[in-house]
């Protein structure tokens, strides 16, 4: 169907149609390769999705909506002009999403942090990590005097130091006895409320949950997107 053709509603369908098979693509690539599993919760994935709903379900088809006009010999270029203003806002958003995507979760000392890719440690984080592997999610600060600073090579796997955890001189966790779980903080002095939820006795990681552990709880598997 030429332009012509079609009335403002059909433009903008066709235009919401398009936008979304778009959104698709980007939606995949942030819960899967991004924003993978524990780390969308962890690093806000939502408003990353958030983002791109703006820019490219809301920002393009509502300006077709509200320009499109069958009868306007100008019509082409506003179109052009719309869809040059959607894809550098889009382009800057994705790549904005991806330059600052949460790379893993690190225990440091007495609580969990989120290592994002556009800092200095995350940077060098993600030369290292098997980014697709969730088990590669979790890493130990190696606090030993060997390791005098927060380098690549003072992280080792989550897995083979989680009994570490356990032990150490933590003001940021809260413990349940009644159920055998241990809530230690993630980015506590940026957040109260999010933590990862360990397993008391062996300090195996079992879930996440954003509210305080005194409340009722409601949390997810460390595995689960």
């Amino acid at each position: 169907m030429k332009l012509e053709q079609m009335n403002r509603y059909q433009a903008f369908g066709t235009h919401l149609l398009i936008s979304l098979v778009i959104f698709a693509v980007i939606l995949v690539c942030i819960t899967q390769y991004w924003y993978p599993g524990i780390l969308f919760d962890t690093g806000n994935g939502w408003k990353a999705i958030g983002l791109i709903i703006g820019i490219d379900l809301i920002l393009g088809p509502l300006l077709t909506l509200l320009v499109f006009n069958p009868k306007k010999s100008s019509l082409k270029f506003d179109l052009s002009v719309i869809a040059a203003v959607q894809i550098a806002a889009l382009s800057y958003g994705t790549w904005t999403i991806y330059s600052t995507h949460p790379v893993a979760l690190a225990f440091v000392n007495s609580h969990f942090i989120t290592l994002y890719a556009n800092s200095e440690l995350g940077k060098e984080m993600a030369n290292e990590l098997d980014l697709k592997a969730n088990n590669r999610f979790f890493y130990d600060f190696d606090s030993t005097p060997e390791a005098q600073s927060l380098e690549i090579k003072g992280f080792k796997p989550y897995s083979e130091n989680q009994h570490k955890v356990l032990t150490a001189d933590n003001p940021h966790f809260h413990r349940d006895k009644e159920v055998g779980k241990l809530y230690i903080q993630i980015d506590p002095f940026t957040s109260a409320t999010r933590n990862i939820i360990l397993n008391a006795t062996t300090g195996e990681i079992i879930g996440y949950q954003n509210s305080s552990p005194l409340s009722e709880p409601e949390h997810k598997t460390a595995n689960e997107g």
